[in-house]
């Protein structure tokens, strides 16, 4: 009765299907389990451990040297808030006179509402507000139309990177978000890394939830495997 048991199609249906079943939840369960760790109140200190050891894989800055000069500062694309943050690290450096030259993401569409102007601001418009507000004349700041891509990052990079060629430039300061900065670097490198030109990168003061991270360092992995040429850079 066991031997028969054992070799019956129904049998082995029974323990297939339970099978099925417990392969089919393992992912339920394992998302239930890491949203578990990363809301709870007694999840603090890993969520806090994760985001530092993320941040260890996806930050890199290299300020220019104390008292070089760079031909041009580059303002990578993002968000309002993002921006912002991004154009006051530029106007820093504009104001220590390490650079005279800006330049940004030229970006279609509008913005936010002006009551002085009584309209929507054009989100370039916008730009040259917020760098005017800190104090970088609008004749300082060019605005620079990238053909869009899929990869944001890697359009920017590919784009920028033929126009410094153009301009013959030599030296160029990236200014981007803190967890973005190792994508950035590993993307312009990427086209630059034999035209003897000298990038480097710094990083606004933006913040970043756990949650941004996890995404950035998905997006770093598929820059460095499969966008790239230049896969591994040690940090």
């Amino acid at each position: 009765m066991i031997l028969y048991s054992i070799i019956h199609p129904r049998f082995k249906c029974r323990i297939f299907s339970k099978r099925l079943i417990f392969i089919s939840c393992s992912p339920l369960l394992i998302s239930t389990l890491i949203y578990m760790c990363l809301t709870s109140e007694s999840g603090s200190a890993f969520r806090q451990d994760l985001k530092q050891l993320i941040l260890n894989k996806i930050v890199y800055t290299n300020p220019l040297p104390c008292g070089a000069k760079a031909d041009v500062i580059y303002v990578l694309g993002g968000s309002p808030e993002s921006l912002e943050l991004k154009y006051k690290t530029a106007a820093e450096l504009f104001h220590k006179k390490v650079c005279r030259k800006i330049w940004i993401l030229s970006r279609p569409g509008k913005t936010y509402y002006s009551d002085y102007l009584k309209r929507n601001l054009a989100n370039d418009e916008w730009s040259l507000l917020q760098l005017n507000e800190f104090g970088v004349p609008g004749e300082n700041v060019e605005a620079i139309q990238i053909k869009e891509g899929f990869f944001g990052t890697f359009s920017e990079a590919r784009g920028i990177s033929v126009l410094l060629k153009r301009r013959r430039y030599q030296d160029i300061i990236l200014i981007s978000s803190p967890y973005h900065t190792y994508r950035t670097r590993i993307s312009f490198e990427n086209f630059l890394k034999n035209q003897n030109t000298s990038i480097y990168v710094h990083a606004s003061d933006e913040r970043v939830w756990l949650r941004h991270l996890l995404v950035e360092f998905i997006k770093l992995k598929i820059y460095q495997y499969f966008l790239v040429r230049t896969n591994r850079l040690d940090t």
